[in-house]
């Protein structure tokens, strides 16, 4: 063992042992001159000693020199509150190693996490940003004090925490879990400030885009969690009818309005579960019925599958709908303008031309083999102005809708993806 370094405080040996090079660390007001094990060179790497509580090791990877974040002496990560972080604070018992890599993407693996050098260089740097600004907001405090007792002393009152990174990256639901309702409103007052910045409509219009995706993102959430707790429930139909009343124009916007059809005659002895109306003013007929409902049953001489007698009542159902609303156009668009006038506004303008009726029912458990889909498929696809929505299938485009706005939240208005289409 050879002295390779003697600085002030330390001392450092170089041990040499066939492929391994070992580095030690001797203590100059150590009396005992113990020599303590820094690092090891052995395969390329650099295998680091550490003394944290659950990391024992620190691996700088297919290197021969220490990164700028590493003290060479042993003492773990240059960075104070990164150091001590790892040494007392990371308390996760399945990982005891760090692997520092300049060209892995940083993960984990195994017992192991790896950081690759530019995700710590972008968190030093916020580190080192985050204590410049609340060194400037301290000094800001003390300068503000001595404004307010002493007015004659020749300072300007500054307003604290005017760094943008730093407001922002504290701009998470934690905040909002803190803020009182005029906070709140404070902020929805700086954000009407902050879009007058801005006189380009589409940018403007990019922000607003932006908000409402956000309440459509938590509306969707709120939507998906309520119906598949009825699609594990499977609750009467007049439960579904109750959640398609209130839901159905949130997570399809292609209907903008619910017509009250119990108001209305329509020459249908029973009435539609719900009567919607699109954006474009044609009417769409929904019937709801359970999850559970048989959809299709088994014709064992000519060994085929036909529809089941529930599914037969209804498409019935909702043919009668269809003929009679035809039947009755003209009356039935201007009692649907009568009953939905207000003294401010004009009723709703309508059109009864090849209206659709919507049925949701059944499940594709049902569906277990590939014969009993296709003659399903069939079935389906030979009815004429009538539509099938299974319920889980309606779950899986709601889910597929939520993942749509969330992946798209940074596009333009003029090219997100459109709402959920039946």
């Amino acid at each position: 063992m050879k002295e390779i370094k003697n600085t002030e405080k330390l001392i450092l040996f170089e041990e040499i042992t066939k492929s391994v090079k070992k580095i030690y660390r001797q203590n100059k007001d150590d009396e005992k001159k113990e020599k303590f094990l820094i690092y090891s060179f052995i395969k390329g790497n650099i295998d680091y000693e550490y003394d944290g509580e659950k990391i024992k090791k620190i691996i700088i990877e297919d290197s021969d020199e220490f990164p700028s974040f590493i003290s060479q002496y042993g003492y773990g990560f240059s960075e104070r509150s990164l150091n001590n972080f790892f040494r007392y604070k990371f308390n996760d018992n399945k990982i005891d190693t760090i692997i520092l890599s300049e060209s892995k993407t940083s993960t984990r693996q195994k017992s192991s996490l790896v950081l690759n050098y530019d995700d710590i260089e972008l968190l030093l740097k916020l580190i080192r940003q985050e204590q410049r600004a609340c060194d400037d907001t301290k000094k800001t405090l003390i300068k503000n004090l001595i404004v307010d007792i002493f007015p004659d002393v020749n300072f300007d009152y500054s307003e604290t925490n005017n760094n943008k990174d730093l407001i922002l990256r504290n701009l998470n639901d934690k905040l909002i879990a803190k803020l009182t309702a005029n906070e709140i409103q404070a902020l929805g007052e700086f954000y009407v400030k902050a879009t007058q910045k801005f006189k380009a409509g589409h940018i403007i219009k990019k922000m607003t885009a932006g908000l409402m995706k956000n309440a459509q993102i938590l509306s969707l959430q709120e939507i998906i969690i309520k119906y598949e707790k009825l699609l594990t429930e499977n609750p009467a139909e007049s439960e579904w009818q109750k959640f398609f009343d209130e839901y159905i124009t949130l997570f399809d916007s292609r209907y903008v309005h619910k017509v009250n059809y119990k108001n209305i005659a329509t020459g249908i002895t029973k009435y539609p579960d719900l009567v919607l109306v699109d954006i474009y003013g044609y009417i769409d007929f929904y019937e709801l019925k359970k999850s559970s409902t048989d959809l299709i049953q088994y014709d064992k001489s000519h060994k085929t599958w036909f529809w089941s007698k529930d599914v037969s009542m209804v498409i019935a159902q909702v043919s009668d709908y269809i003929q009679k609303s035809k039947e009755n156009a003209l009356p039935y668009a201007k009692t649907i303008k009568e009953e939905t006038e207000t003294d401010t506004e004009q009723g709703l303008e309508v059109n009864i031309i090849n209206p659709r009726a919507i049925i949701v029912i059944g499940h594709t458990k049902q569906l277990d083999t590939e014969k009993k889909r296709n003659h399903f498929k069939n079935l389906r696809e030979s009815l004429k102005d009538i539509e099938f929505v299974l319920y889980d299938e309606l779950l899986e485009r709601l889910k597929n809708l939520l993942a749509s706005i969330q992946t798209s939240a940074t596009l333009t208005p003029d090219n997100c993806p459109d709402d959920l289409p039946f």
